[in-house]
């Protein structure tokens, strides 16, 4: 479980592909340092698991299922990924519960520049339109967000000048496919209730 709290902004090192999964290797200066073997990291929101590491490179395995649902198909070397530790249960949870399993891919449609700080429009299909609340959280390449405004087809998120400059929104482009979690509680909320969310 991870809190969408970015650590590290890391460069894609090197992508092997095998039969039925990448090895997807990961430069990494800060992660690196407390991290083994084994361990789950959130890579742009997906939880991977450390099959090697080596001179400040993490390595991990995308199995085919992973790949097809999640923006990790798109990567390229040199490409920047956000990364995030498991969370401990000493840590604070500054963002959200984050599970690092992926819902879904969203296009992004618009990045605007506001006097200080940068607004995201992201594509926004209809039967996952349920899982998105104004106010509510959301996991966008692991990185925990408050959504702004929902519309038709779309919503947007607003994005403070901290979390763009400590994140790999700055390299984002229009028309980039962004990892989407929705909030766990909330679909754990709609579930029980029969597919009405009721807040108390």
């Amino acid at each position: 479980m991870f809190t969408g709290i970015i650590q590290e902004v890391a460069k894609v090192f090197s992508i092997t592909k095998k039969t039925n999964s990448n090895i997807i290797a990961i430069t990494s200066n800060i992660v690196y340092q407390d991290t083994k073997i084994s361990d789950s990291i959130n890579v742009n929101g997906v939880c991977l698991t450390v099959v090697k590491k080596e001179k400040n490179i993490l390595f991990f395995e995308a199995i085919k299922t992973t790949l097809e649902k999640t923006n990790l198909k798109r990567l390229k070397i040199n490409e920047y990924v956000n990364l995030e530790q498991a969370l401990k249960i000493s840590d604070k949870l500054g963002g959200h519960f984050v599970l690092g399993h992926i819902d879904t891919e969203a296009k992004l449609l618009k990045i605007i520049k506001k006097n200080n700080y940068w607004q995201l429009e992201l594509e926004l299909f209809s039967k996952f339109k349920k899982y998105v609340v104004e106010n509510g959280s959301i996991s966008i390449d692991g990185i925990s967000l408050t959504i702004k405004k929902i519309n038709y087809n779309s919503f947007t998120l607003d994005i403070i000048p901290f979390t763009y400059q400590n994140t790999n929104i700055k390299y984002r482009k229009i028309g980039d496919y962004l990892n989407i979690e929705f909030d766990y509680l909330l679909k754990a909320t709609l579930k029980n209730s029969g597919g009405s969310a009721v807040w108390i």
